[in-house]
């Protein structure tokens, strides 16, 4: 049967994707604080439970991948640092994340080749075939961080939503008179319900603030970890209040107010750019009706005025 390769390359492909969504989606926040808190303090790794125990294969070969000069250092932190904003973090995110990329780059091109080959399309020329197989390699090694791309940016958005309520218990913990890690931990639980994304954030910075030597690393953290410039003031503020003992709820408060003020401004100009979004299906759709339904009796009647001539 002709298409039975094409068929097994297209099951394949299939398969490499299920497994990476299922072990980049499995781990829970508990998973990732215990992660990030193997990772700080330099133990054991925590062993994989449920059904991140069948794909240990796809792990090695994402940890061989990324310490080979494929990858290189630079490339993983920076693979990291984008894993971190999609909420995705730890070793085995980022080998199971190269272990993707490698696997649809590889399925994509034989793919490509396996349906040029059943449709009798193969290229003879050098260049040609140089182009079908960089080309779909390339577009199989980037596709993953287009997809984490998205996944950090609705993160993002989540999170700027969010901020503005959990500057507002903080500013109610820290008046009430809790400290700083107690405010944080607090406010994680309270705002779960009403947006996980920030909650989670918050519970591995309270986790981080526990083991590690000094608070302001932890917020650092969390700065890096986002990559979104509201939480970055948010963490500035919070460093100043720790290094010089100034008050916190008053500058947490103006912040609040300015996010919301930000908030405010960014939902007016989307609504400032409907009239002129709208523009394009009035054109493409609305106007050649009306014309049509105006016009096309005057249409008639001239054509019906010079068939009789």
């Amino acid at each position: 049967m002709p298409n039975l390769p094409f068929i097994a390359a297209a099951a394949a492909l299939l398969l490499i994707i299920g497994n990476a969504v299922v072990l980049l989606r499995v781990s829970d926040r508990d998973k990732q604080v215990k992660v990030r808190l193997a990772a700080i303090k330099s133990l054991v790794p925590v062993k994989a439970t449920g059904p991140a125990i069948r794909f240990n294969l796809v792990q090695k070969l994402g940890r061989l991948l990324a310490e080979s000069p494929l990858v290189g250092a630079a490339e993983q932190q920076k693979m990291a640092g984008k894993l971190a904003e999609a909420g995705m973090v730890g070793h085995d995110s980022l080998r199971i994340f190269v272990a993707t990329k490698f696997g649809l780059a590889l399925g994509i091109t034989a793919a490509i080749w396996i349906l040029l080959g059943a449709l009798g399309a193969t290229p003879h020329s050098m260049v040609f075939r140089i182009v079908a197989i960089v080309g779909p390699a390339l577009a199989g090694w980037r596709l993953p961080d287009m997809a984490i791309g998205r996944v950090a940016s609705r993160r993002r958005r989540k999170l700027a939503e969010g901020v503005p309520d959990a500057l507002d218990l903080l500013v109610i913990c820290v008046e009430a008179g809790l400290g700083l890690e107690q405010s944080l931990d607090r406010v994680s639980r309270d705002i779960a319900i009403a947006n996980p994304v920030i909650a989670a954030a918050l519970a591995n910075t309270v986790a981080e603030m526990r083991v590690l030597p000094q608070m302001r690393d932890a917020l650092d953290n969390l700065a890096r970890g986002t990559g979104l410039p509201a939480i970055k003031s948010v963490v500035t503020t919070l460093v100043q209040g720790i290094q010089y003992g100034t008050p916190l709820s008053q500058s947490l408060r103006i912040l609040s107010a300015e996010m919301r003020a930000k908030n405010l401004i960014a939902l007016e100009e989307r609504a400032a750019r409907l009239p002129v979004l709208l523009m394009i299906p009035v054109i493409l759709f609305i106007l050649p009706s009306l014309f049509l339904v105006i016009g096309g009796p005057v249409a008639i009647q001239v054509i019906h005025v010079l068939s009789g001539r």
